[in-house]
């Protein structure tokens, strides 16, 4: 027998490859239904995954490991397994979705596969306790004010982090598999927004604009492109977040500097913004309008303003009254705006969690615990965080993949 902790997208594969070769599962999850997380992913559309599965869009101390739980269940056969049981996808960019777009299609074929196989998925338990080692555990938990124990030889951890807390998520998981002696490393959110120290945030909030974006950890420096979205606490979007991983960590730490620069006008060389900036100052058409009607166009409005203000510009007096040091430092403002990065968003914010089971600690061959016999850990509870488009969903789905069928596989032996 199997008891699964958890009823993602990692438990509820895990499931599904356990029961398919006969093994009795028993899944246990503390929300009022399945795949709650999965239904939120990708905006309620669901990226499965993605046609490049470069290792560059994986992170972890241990990188070839990654490799190895890919490998075990690559793209093709993810496609392949979902194609079996209902869903067609579709490809945008590389990305690949469900032909639905919408998660709750693939929530249910998931659930109906479980249902076929026999599955039996208890929600609302609240699991207490998890007792035992060496293929002997006893589960425990409550629903509806009544206690329960399950016993079992082997054990999933498939529940998640806390990312997502609005989602049900919470730190469960890690602190279950502390007391029973797994080490789990340091933990912090990723995939995150983050808060600037500048003010000017909040006169910008709301505006959504393209730009180059470059992070600065003490002396690295990491670089992403793409659109960015203003909040009155910072900074998000895609390209802030897929860097917010490379400075959680470090935020933590006061004596370690943490900046982020952006490039408003990317497309452009250098020449070029030079020879724009001061052809709205001297042209003739320009001359005597406004400064922030000079320079309309080349950043939303909001944004403009306040660029124009801290170059030392009055945005109402006229465009060729402007100086050559402060075109200079407009010029600065709009292929430099730095900010002091002080922290991030809370863990119901974050999209995932950095750090958790080191892959070490784990043979990646089955995601059994090395040293706990019987006791499987799968999905984000173990340390890879990666990019953003489909790469979390499917290192979910490959590893609960990989764990089922070790557990049809030990069945079997044990046979």
């Amino acid at each position: 027998m199997v008891v699964i902790i958890g009823c993602g997208a990692s438990g509820m594969l895990a499931a599904i490859m356990a029961a398919r070769q006969g093994v009795s599962v028993t899944v246990l999850e503390h929300n009022d239904r399945p795949g709650r997380k999965l239904l939120a992913t990708g905006n309620g559309k669901c990226n499965l995954t993605n046609d490049n599965q470069s290792l560059d869009n994986f992170r972890s101390s241990y990188r070839e490991e990654i490799k190895d739980i890919i490998d075990a269940f690559s793209e093709e056969e993810l496609l392949r397994f979902f194609r079996e049981i209902g869903i067609i996808t579709k490809e945008r960019k590389g990305y690949r979705y469900p032909r639905s777009e919408q998660a709750s299609s693939v929530v249910t074929v998931l659930v109906s596969e479980m249902q076929r196989l026999r599955v039996r998925v208890i929600c609302g338990a609240e699991v207490t306790k998890v007792s035992g080692n060496y293929s002997d555990y006893e589960v425990s938990y409550t629903m509806d004010g009544q206690k329960y124990t399950l016993k079992s030889e082997n054990v999933v951890f498939a529940c998640g982090g806390p990312a997502g807390e609005r989602l049900g998520q919470s730190d469960f998981g890690i602190k279950m598999l502390r007391n029973m002696g797994v080490f789990v490393g340091h933990c912090a959110p990723a995939l995150v927004p983050l808060l600037l120290k500048n003010p000017c945030a909040k006169t910008v909030s709301g505006v959504r604009m393209e730009a180059d974006v470059t992070l600065t950890v003490g002396k690295e420096s990491y670089r992403e492109h793409g659109e960015i979205v203003w909040t009155d606490y910072g900074v998000s979007g895609i390209p802030v977040m897929q860097l917010s991983r490379y400075a959680t960590f470090e935020l933590e730490d006061d004596m370690i500097p943490v900046r982020i620069a952006f490039h408003f006008l990317p497309e452009m060389t250098d020449e070029e913004i030079t020879g724009e900036l001061t052809r709205r100052v001297n042209g003739e058409a320009f001359r005597t309008r406004s400064a922030e009607d000079a320079m309309e166009g080349l950043v939303p409005k909001k944004l403009l303003y306040v660029l124009l203000k801290e170059a030392g510009i009055d945005p109402e007096a006229p465009a060729g009254t402007i100086t050559e040091k402060q075109l200079k430092l407009l010029k600065l403002q709009l292929t430099n705006k730095e900010f002091t990065v002080t922290g991030t968003r809370p863990w119901e914010f974050a999209q995932v969690m950095k750090g958790g089971v080191p892959l070490s600690a784990i043979d990646t061959k089955t995601c059994e615990v090395r040293g706990h016999e019987g006791l499987y850990i799968t999905g984000e509870l173990l340390d890879m965080d990666g990019n953003c488009g489909g790469y979390h969903l499917h290192w979910a789905f490959a590893t609960g993949a990989v764990c089922g069928r070790a557990l049809a596989k030990k069945s079997r032996s044990v046979e």
